[in-house]
Formats: C-alpha cells, sequence, structure tokens
C-alpha cells in the first residue's frame, strides 16, 4: 500500500503541469461559476437592458411613455437601427436575429383612447358631485394594447419581470392622464371616491414575433432538451484525448506514423467515427425531448417549423466538439493535464455559452466572453431552428462560426503532430 502511494505520488509530481492544472482549473471554474451565479440572484431592477421602441402614436402618452422608459435606470431605448428610425421590418429583424431581447410598439390611438376613458371617468366624477358631465367622451373607442415583443429565446422568468416592470411605468403615465382630466373639473377637490377599476385605457399584451397573435409561452422544455445535449456532445472530449493520449504512450500512434500514407486516413477515419457518434447522442436528446418527457408530465421538445435544418446544425456542433477533443489530445501529453481541462472547460463553456443561464442576464464582460464559447453558437443555431423558427438564412450564420471553430481545432492538431 505505502509503496503504491509513494509510486502515485512519484508520476503526479514528475508532471508538473498536471499537478498545477489541478489547482488551476478548479480556480478558474469558482471565478466564473460566482460571475454567472449572481446574476440570477440579483433584482432585475439593478440590471439595465436595451428596448426597441416604435412610437406610432403622435400624442402625449407616446412621447410620455418613451420619457419614462428612458428615464428609467433599468432600460435604455432604441429607437434606430443602422442610423435609421425603427420600423416594423427592422423591428421584427432586430429581435429575430437576437441582437435584442425585447420592444414596444406603442398604437397610434394611444393618446386618443387614454384621454377618451380618462374623460369617461371623471364625467363619473362629476356626476356623483351632481354636476353635469362636461368633458366629450366616444363611446365606440374601446382600451387599446401595447404591444411588447420579445425575441422567442428569452424565458418565461425573464419576460414576467420586463413585463411587470413596463407595467408600472405605464401605470404612471395613465394617472398623469387621469389626473390632467380630473383637474378640469371644479370641485373636484371635495368629490366622493368613484371607482377606477374599469379605467383600463392601456395595457401591455404580449405578442409574438412573426404573426401578432398573442404570444404562447415558452416552455424550459425548449431551452433545457437543447442546452444539455450540446453540453453532453462537448463532453466527447474526455474519451477521445484519454484515447490519443493512450495511443501515444502505448507506442500505437508511432507504429501508424511508420506506415506510409496511414497517419491522415487514420484520423479522419476517427474524426467521422466520433461525429456520427455525437449525432446519434444529438438525435437520441431529442427522441427523449419528444416522447420520453411528456411521460414525466413534461411539456414534448418541439422541433420548429423546419425540422430538417437540425441535421446540418448537429453536424457542424459534432465537428465542432469532436475538433475540440483532437485539439486537448494533441496539445496535452498526460492524462493529468488532458482530463481536468477537458472536462471543466467544457463546464466553463457551458456556463459562459449560457447553457446553465442566460447569457442576457450576465454581467457585460461575461456577455463579450460568452462569443468565444462554441457551445454560445451551437446553442445559438439550434435555438434559431427550434425557438425561432429559422431557416436556413437565419441558421447560416451559426454554421458558419461553428464550421471554423472546428476547422482552426482540427487545423493545430495537424501541425503539433508534425513537430
Amino acid at each position: 500500500m505505502f509503496a503504491t502511494i509513494r509510486k502515485e505520488f512519484l508520476l503526479l509530481i514528475r508532471d508538473p503541469g498536471g499537478l498545477l492544472l489541478l489547482l488551476i482549473m478548479p480556480a478558474a471554474l469558482i471565478i466564473v461559476m460566482a460571475l454567472v451565479q449572481e446574476a440570477p440572484y440579483k433584482d432585475y431592477q439593478e440590471m439595465k437592458f436595451d428596448i426597441l421602441v416604435i412610437n406610432n402614436d403622435k400624442g402625449d402618452v407616446g412621447k410620455k411613455i418613451v420619457e419614462q422608459i428612458g428615464m428609467s435606470k433599468n432600460f435604455v431605448v432604441i429607437d434606430s437601427a443602422d442610423n435609421d428610425i425603427l420600423n416594423d421590418k427592422s423591428f421584427k429583424e432586430n429581435l429575430r436575429n437576437g441582437k435584442y431581447k425585447m420592444g414596444i410598439i406603442i398604437p397610434e390611438d394611444a393618446t386618443k383612447t387614454m384621454v377618451n376613458m380618462s374623460n369617461k371617468v371623471a364625467n363619473q366624477l362629476a356626476a356623483s358631485m351632481q354636476l353635469p358631465a362636461a368633458l366629450p367622451v366616444n363611446n365606440i373607442i374601446k382600451s387599446t394594447d401595447i404591444e411588447l415583443v420579445f425575441d422567442p429565446v428569452v424565458k418565461p422568468s425573464f419576460r414576467s419581470s420586463l413585463t411587470f416592470a413596463l407595467n408600472e411605468y405605464i401605470s404612471k403615465v395613465k394617472m398623469e392622464v387621469l389626473l390632467g382630466r380630473l383637474s378640469k373639473l371644479n370641485g373636484a377637490n371635495n368629490a366622493t371616491p368613484v371607482d377606477l377599476s374599469t379605467f383600463q385605457g392601456l395595457s401591455v399584451i404580449e405578442r409574438s414575433l412573426d404573426n401578432g397573435q398573442q404570444l404562447k409561452q415558452v416552455n424550459s422544455t425548449q431551452h433545457n432538451v437543447p442546452a444539455w445535449t450540446i453540453f453532453g456532445m462537448f463532453l466527447i472530449v474526455v474519451p477521445i484525448s484519454g484515447n490519443m493520449i493512450r495511443e501515444r504512450d502505448e507506442g500505437s500512434d508511432v507504429r501508424i506514423k511508420l506506415i506510409p500514407n496511414a497517419n491522415t486516413p487514420v484520423s479522419i477515419g476517427k474524426i467521422v467515427f466520433y461525429i456520427l457518434v455525437c449525432v446519434f447522442q444529438f438525435f437520441v436528446m431529442t427522441w427523449v425531448g419528444v416522447y420520453l418527457l411528456p411521460v414525466f408530465g413534461l411539456q414534448s421538445f418541439t422541433l420548429g417549423l423546419h425540422p430538417w435544418l437540425l441535421i446540418p446544425v448537429a453536424l457542424s456542433i459534432a465537428f465542432a466538439a469532436v475538433s475540440y477533443g483532437y485539439f486537448v489530445g494533441s496539445v496535452f501529453k498526460t492524462a493529468n493535464q488532458a482530463m481536468p481541462v477537458g472536462a471543466i472547460s467544457v463546464v466553463l463553456f457551458s456556463a459562459m455559452g449560457g447553457v446553465w443561464v442566460p447569457i442576457e442576464i450576465l454581467p457585460n464582460l461575461m456577455r463579450k466572453v460568452a462569443m468565444v464559447s462554441p457551445l454560445h453558437w451551437s446553442l445559438e443555431g439550434v435555438n434559431q431552428v427550434v425557438i425561432r423558427n429559422g431557416n436556413i438564412g437565419a441558421v447560416m450564420p451559426s454554421l458558419l462560426i461553428m464550421l471554423a471553430i472546428g476547422g482552426f481545432l482540427c487545423a493545430l492538431p495537424m501541425l503539433f503532430s508534425r513537430k
């Protein structure tokens, strides 16, 4: 027993790189996870979000709503894109591609509706004081809605919090208008209370991005199935790097290189095999989401309007994951180095890339760092298909980035191998 302890100790200290990584990687994990997990514990009121605004109302109510949102410490009003005033097309385009997470459309009759509803309440108040109703009312005009549109990827809890905040700002504007109409009645300060429960005028309603219908809540299944499937696919780094190190230690890697023209086809064969394994894993997990999760009382995973796009998306994710495994297996020389780096780096990439928590609630620095995570682009590609119902054009940027990452990580092991 003591001889074994001594032997393992000697192996460990003879690998100072692996010993150092055993300390560095957990420290990096602690730092990143502390930053990531801090965000969900913050009140949403402490955070700042960009919000697209189209104000079709030409009266004071629309302007006041925009002013209230702009004065808030929570929102930055965006009313133009690419130096042009937002229109319906650019509004939807910026939400569909995920550049912005939410936007509001103020209807053109917002002021007219608010004044009309406020006049009704003012006339009720006048009647309670036995005064003649003095303010004009159009009984045909009904309550109108301010449309709140979200990127479909945004999680329901996030939407609810922001909807509540916007309702608060709009309520302030409603009361300002109402008090302005009441001030036109002499003696209103001595009036008896009036029931304001029927005073609506403006309300906030969530709409879908494409068809203008009321937004259907995106369930947790749509987020969790692709997120954790991608996480599992990238864990292929552990067996790939382990096998590569074992082949080098046992000498089989050298024997293959001694065979003329054998190294390239053998490497391609391994890459193709592991890509097929990852794609198989992807579609098995998709099957679990569609057919098995409902057995446990969860909602079924839906594949979007263009499910065939999941095939090229799965292949590109698998290529990036396998390439990363070969990169780790080439760079590091021992299992003590490769295993911690491979496993923990996947955890770090998943935390940064939106697998654990939405990147929109992360600190600004972490949102920028997320752009280097291959898991972020993998998740973005799947979300374009299953949540945003995107076509091939919408998926193409994520595909190209994942293929570029995979190609770069494939080229590096070839250079290391020649060296």
